[in-house]
């Protein structure tokens, strides 16, 4: 259901429901590129700059590749430098990653280290381009929000508690 009723509902009810619904809330994890310890949810996905102890920060891409390992520069810096520095949204810095290979992505796993861990993901610190001072975009979904795609199978009747996933299956 929607938070806003429709203006001019139709009088009968669609047999498909939508595959996707409208105005999914949506949120990414954004590392500071010099400390995994200081983190922000965004809740924009066109946001450019984020809000980190009242003080605002450029959003940078943090790129990683198919195997997991991330960089900020191949060979060139993936948003720039310095003056040549561009902060980006989702989408660009996405992109960004994808222009400098095709097989990579915005980071999408979790910190395995905390602190000023170096050249790690999500944020790769000390890695170059001078993003250590910028907030670096993830691919990770903030803690609480939903997924953006249904499920492929979804639940035919929900479970009191969630599951493991592998219920049913030998």
């Amino acid at each position: 259901p929607t938070d806003t009723p429709t203006e001019t509902p139709t009088e009968v009810p669609t047999d498909t429901p939508t595959e996707t619904p409208t105005d999914t809330p949506w949120c990414r994890v954004a590392y500071r590129g010099g400390n995994l310890n200081q983190h922000v949810d965004v809740t924009d996905r066109w946001a450019t700059t984020a809000v980190y102890g009242g003080t605002t920060y450029d959003l940078a891409p943090g790129c990683c590749k198919a195997d997991g390992t991330c960089f900020r520069k191949s060979p060139d810096c993936v948003a720039g430098k310095h003056s040549t520095f561009v902060p980006t949204d989702f989408a660009q810095a996405d992109a960004a990653c994808k222009a400098k290979d095709p097989d990579s992505a915005l980071c999408s796993t979790e910190p395995l280290a905390t602190g000023r861990a170096k050249r790690q993901p999500p944020n790769c610190r000390n890695s170059g381009c001078s993003y250590d001072s910028a907030f670096i975009w993830t691919d990770i979904p903030c803690a609480g929000y939903p997924t953006e795609a249904p499920t492929d199978t979804p639940t035919e009747t929900p479970t009191d508690a969630p599951t493991d996933g592998d219920e049913g299956e030998d």
